[in-house]
This record gives C-alpha cells, structure tokens and sequence, in this order.
C-alpha cells in the first residue's frame, strides 16, 4: 500500500536543507558579515521591520546608524533574508543611479497597479524610460511656470479660508489639514486645471478617506497587510473618473495642466511622425493619478512642518517676513530667487524628508562602492561589498539627511543659516546627492522624482503668503512624528493627525 508519509518527509527536509544552506552560505558571504542591528530589538517573527514602524519617525534608523555605520543589516519580518540598511552617500547614489538593477520589490507590484495604476511610479527597465520620455515635457522648467498662477490661486484661497478661522483674532489652526487642502487643490488645477478644493465632491471624497485612514497605517494589520488601506483606491477611483470624463471632451490644446500637455503629447492609437509610440488612455491617467499619489500630502507634510519650525524660531521667521517685504509676492521668480526663502526651504527638506525609506532588490550581483570604508568582524577593511542578486537594500532618507557624522553635532537642529554661509556645509563630495542641492528627499538617477521642481515652487509659495499674511506662533504642543505612511504628526502621539500653531493675522 502507498503512503505519503515517506514523500512528505523527504519533502521537508529537502526543504529545510535548502534553507538551512542558504542561511549558512549567506551567513559568510560579505553582506552576511555587515553589523547587525541589535538582536534585543527586534521580534523573533516580525524581526526589526515592526519595531521600525511602531516606534516614531526615523528613531530605530537615527540610533541603529549612530550605532553602526552607515550601512548594517535588519532582522526582516516573517524569516525572509537580512535587510541592509544604507545612508553611505556613496552606496546610495550607486543603487539611484543603477535603477534597473536596484530594483523596486516585485512583492509589491500587483500593490502598486491597484494603488497607483500602471504609470511612471510602477514601471520598470525599459517600460519606464519609455514613459518617462513621453511624460517629461509636463514637467520641464517652462511647464513649471506655467503652473505658477494656479499654484498661488489655491494659497491664495487657503490664506482666505485661515483669515476667516481667524476673524481677526489670534486663533489656533491645524496648519496640516489647511496645507493638505492647499495642495489637494493645486493638483487638481495644475493637474487637470479643475478645482480640487475642500468644498468640491472630489476634494471632499479624498480628504476624507485620507484623514481617516491615517490612523489605520498605524495598526498592525496594516504593517502585514497594506492592501488593507483603502485611501488610494479611493483616491484612484476619483482621478479615473476625472480623467476618463475629460478625454470623452474636447481637449484644451492651450491648456498649462499636465492632462492637456499629455494629451498634447499623446493620442490614443496614433503615432508620432517618427513611429515612436504614445501614451494610451490608461496609462495617461494613471500617470496623472502616480503625480497625485505622489505630490499632494508629500508637500504638504514638507511645508507643514517647516511652518512648525519658523513657529518655533520667531527671530527666523521675522528675518523671512522682511525679505519678502521687499517683492511683488505675485510674481513667483522673485519668490524662488529669495535667499533666506531658499535656504529655510533647503533646511526644512533635509529635516523632514516626507517618505521614510526607499527598498530597492539587486537583480543581479554586484559591486556596492562605500564613501566610508568598512571595518568586518575579522578586521578586514573594505571600500566595497560584493552583493548577490536578491539582496534586498533600504535606503534611510533620514539617516542620510541628519547623520552628524556629515552634517555636523547640530545635524538635527533647524539652522537655515548653514546654506547661505560660506564654509558651513561640508566638502560637496561628502554630502548626499539629489536633484535640489544636497537632500535625498528626491531620490537621483533614472527614477528621481519627476515633480521636484513643481514640489519646490509649491512650497516657496505656500510659504511666502503665510509669513506675509500672518505670525506664526508656536503653541508648546508635544509633537511627535509617525509613518501613516507619510511623516504625519500627533499631539503627543496619539489621538488624530494634526499639528496645531497659533495664526495671528498682521
């Protein structure tokens, strides 16, 4: 008589000789000799991820790289292979810079087609240099200006509504949810040249799955399960329709939004005189709805707590409203040639980059260069490591952007100064790399972030009609940052998002 008994016993120690193998042989290989995290720090299942996620904002990655380096490994959650962590400026501009090979996790590929669709931010290899190309030219430095008016038309309603709040009195106001309506608004203008604001259906509809979904990036369920989260099929499911509504149209060949100049570029079933092929329907809008995802709380959250920080530092902030004084504050290259506005913005990027990390997969073994050499268990020093292809890396935007090792003793500390000094930043080849100075926020290479300079404008705007219109003032309010899954804050971390400040109209 058959029995399974001997199949499935065979079976599982196959298995377990497999796996028993892979452990030894990557316990030895370099990457397996990198510093660990500490082992009192992570579960025995959920290893260092959950400890990462449930802790405030970027803590377990500032104190494991103050710790260790600049590069070392994570347990990783569910038994899967050690995570390496890096902020080594070096290594990290070579995992940018070699997009297609560092690639984004293919665990969450189906994730990001239901989030996010099949656009620029899912693509891949040559997928994405295709799509790139074709979306370039909405955000080229002359589009960008084009933007400019609507841009100030939606701060302008935003500093409108927060006089209102006001009625002439020092009031305090939750600046995030303000900001967030602001940008919500903006991409709606510069994205489809439509109003987004709060009071519209599809203003109302986002903002309220967002908000109250935030809470629910904090749970558990949602560490293991992000499918969980329904905020940006929300969101998708109201770009879609926007989009596919507006196509059915007559289309605005002079239209300055990004859906007029991709529909400009690209019409669904022809071809351009050079048979190069255009973006269809689809993936048109979905690049829209990847523009959305990506620019309207990001910016936001950026611009919220650079507020905070000129609240906090009122000499700072009266040193700002001066040299505004001294422009037509409707005219936005004098508001982005301003100094102290440029160096407040750089200052507030590198202390609150809005996404945590950035996981990338080798598909292919390689070579990881290191700006600072490394010191193995065995005394070994090396300027590189040999990686193996499946290596999964996470990139630490705040590791990077306030290591005190590169940025100084005051690396946390909200200094503006230190860009418009001579001497006070450190040698350009120590610094990390990106497309707006020396912040990561960005990311670099291939796949650096395509609305940077739409995301600078936006914040220099922001920024520029709330000094003018307002003093800012600091409520002592205990805030404390979490991932849900931007740099959201709570009052004392708990209770909803929210940052509070007192505005007392000038």
């Amino acid at each position: 008589m058959f029995s399974i008994w001997p199949v499935l016993f065979t079976g599982v120690g196959a298995t377990l000789l497999i796996q028993v193998t892979r452990s030894l042989s990557y316990k030895y290989s370099p990457s397996g000799q990198l510093p660990r995290a500490p082992r009192s720090e992570s579960s025995w299942w959920l290893g260092h991820e959950w400890s990462i996620k449930s802790n405030p904002w970027g803590v377990k990655y500032l104190r494991w790289t103050g710790l260790l380096g600049p590069i070392y490994r994570i347990k990783s959650a569910l038994w899967r292979q050690d995570i390496i962590i890096v902020s080594d400026h070096l290594a990290v501009k070579h995992i940018f810079d070699n997009a297609y090979t560092y690639i984004k996790s293919p665990a969450f590929s189906d994730l990001f087609v239901r989030f996010v669709g099949k656009g620029i931010v899912w693509a891949d290899g040559d997928n994405h240099k295709w799509q790139r190309r074709m979306v370039s030219p909405a955000f080229s430095p002359q589009a960008i200006r084009k933007m400019a008016p609507a841009v100030m038309l939606s701060t302008e309603k935003m500093v409108s509504r927060i006089q209102g709040m006001c009625d002439g009195q020092a009031t305090v106001v939750n600046i995030g949810g303000q900001l967030s309506a602001c940008t919500l608004d903006i991409i709606g203008r510069v994205g489809f040249g439509l109003d987004f604001g709060p009071d519209t259906p599809e203003g109302k509809a986002i903002i309220e799955a967002w908000h109250s979904d935030t809470a629910m990036f904090r749970t558990f369920a949602a560490f293991l399960s992000p499918i969980v989260i329904e905020v940006f099929p929300t969101a998708k499911k109201v770009i879609t329709q926007v989009g596919t509504r507006l196509l059915r149209e007559q289309p605005n060949t002079d239209g300055t939004d990004i859906f007029s100049i991709l529909v400009r570029e690209s019409w669904e079933g022809k071809q351009r005189p050079d048979g190069v092929r255009r973006l269809d329907d689809s993936t048109l809008v979905d690049n829209i709805l990847s523009f959305f995802i990506a620019g309207f709380e990001t910016t936001a959250t950026t611009c919220m707590y650079i507020v905070h920080d000129l609240a906090k530092n009122p000499d700072i902030q009266q040193k700002l409203r001066a040299e505004i004084s001294g422009i037509n504050i409707s005219n936005v290259e004098e508001i982005e040639n301003l100094p102290l506005l440029d160096a407040i913005t750089r200052e507030g990027l590198r202390l609150h980059p809005t996404v945590l990390d950035a996981s990338r997969v080798a598909t292919q073994d390689d070579i990881l260069p290191l700006r600072r050499p490394l010191t193995l268990p065995n005394g070994q020093i090396v300027h590189s490591i040999p990686i193996q292809a499946g290596q999964t890396f996470v990139v630490s935007y705040q590791a990077i952007n306030t290591d005190p090792a590169v940025w100084g003793p005051d690396a946390d500390q909200f200094r503006p100064e230190r860009w418009m000094i001579p001497g006070a930043l450190p040698a350009k080849d120590q610094l990390p790399f990106g497309p707006f100075s020396n912040v990561s926020n960005f990311t670099d290479g291939p796949r650096v972030c395509i609305g940077w300079r739409l995301a600078i404008q936006e914040i220099k705007v922001m920024l520029t009609y709330l000094v003018s219109t307002f003093d800012i003032q600091d409520t002592g309010a205990n805030i404390i940052k979490y991932s849900v899954p931007g740099a959201e804050p709570f009052v004392d971390g708990v209770g909803e998002a929210r940052l509070p400040v007192r505005m007392i109209p000038l």
